[in-house]
């Protein structure tokens, strides 16, 4: 009787494949992701394969993770999780980038309104995966620095741009550089506040290297001037 029991079970029409329902999407629609699951409808339940389901809506590129259970009679359920654009990465063209350094999408043109990393070799990012998502993530690190810290607007910058020689810097809009490097971006810009402190006008267009321990080198468009000092700022030369 039991085993009776088991095969109506495993061969009926009760448990049969009669949706697949999503949950958790944004950027994504029902439609796009089921027929990544390869699911078959009225497939029995017992031989939907949740692993492959998974793994094939991980495949489009907005989604980051998937999770799949059965829900009896007839449903298999997907929460996915995608991923949350806050960053533009020029790669011969701009992507979208998360905050764990994953680049992931072609950037929308009609949706555009991010930072922007420049500077990345699209051959090495292809053949450097993990190296390339490090650099994206320091990005991040060096714009919350930007956020957190009055000195230099926000709004102000034009774009991060990554050289792997001299790390990172700051391009704004007006044209000036903030050449920060490889090193704390806190500590450089709190070298920069004291900059600005003692005379610095960010408002003209000029280079500010503050790439050195205890010098940094302002170069605006009559010349270069030094900023020296143990705490990184002094008399303009």
């Amino acid at each position: 009787m039991i085993w009776g029991a088991g095969d109506r079970i495993a061969h009926g029409q009760t448990f049969r494949v009669s949706e697949v329902s999503f949950t958790g999407q944004v950027e994504t629609t029902a439609a796009e992701l089921r027929h990544l699951t390869n699911i078959r409808s009225g497939a029995h339940m017992f031989q939907a394969d949740l692993n492959r389901a998974v793994h094939g809506v991980q495949q489009h590129p907005w989604i980051e993770s998937a999770a799949a259970r059965r829900r009896f009679p007839g449903t298999v359920e997907i929460t996915v999780t995608e991923h949350t654009p806050e960053m533009l990465v020029a790669l011969n063209g701009l992507w979208y980038a998360d905050a764990r350094g994953h680049v992931f999408k072609r950037a929308d043109s009609a949706r555009m309104d991010f930072p922007i990393l420049t500077g990345l070799d699209p051959d090495v990012m292809k053949a450097h995966p993990a190296l390339g998502r490090k650099v994206v993530s320091r990005a991040f690190t060096v714009l919350g620095a930007v956020r957190a810290h009055s000195t230099v607007d926000a709004g102000e910058l034009s774009e991060l741009h990554f050289d792997a020689h001299r790390g990172f810097t700051l391009v704004l809009r007006n044209g000036s550089r903030v050449v920060l490097g490889f090193d704390s971006a806190s500590t450089r810009l709190d070298r920069l506040a004291q900059m600005v402190e003692l005379g610095l006008d960010l408002n003209e267009p000029q280079v500010v290297d503050l790439d050195i321990d205890t010098v940094a080198v302002v170069t605006p468009r009559e010349g270069p001037r030094g900023w020296g000092g143990a705490g990184g700022a002094g008399g303009g030369g």
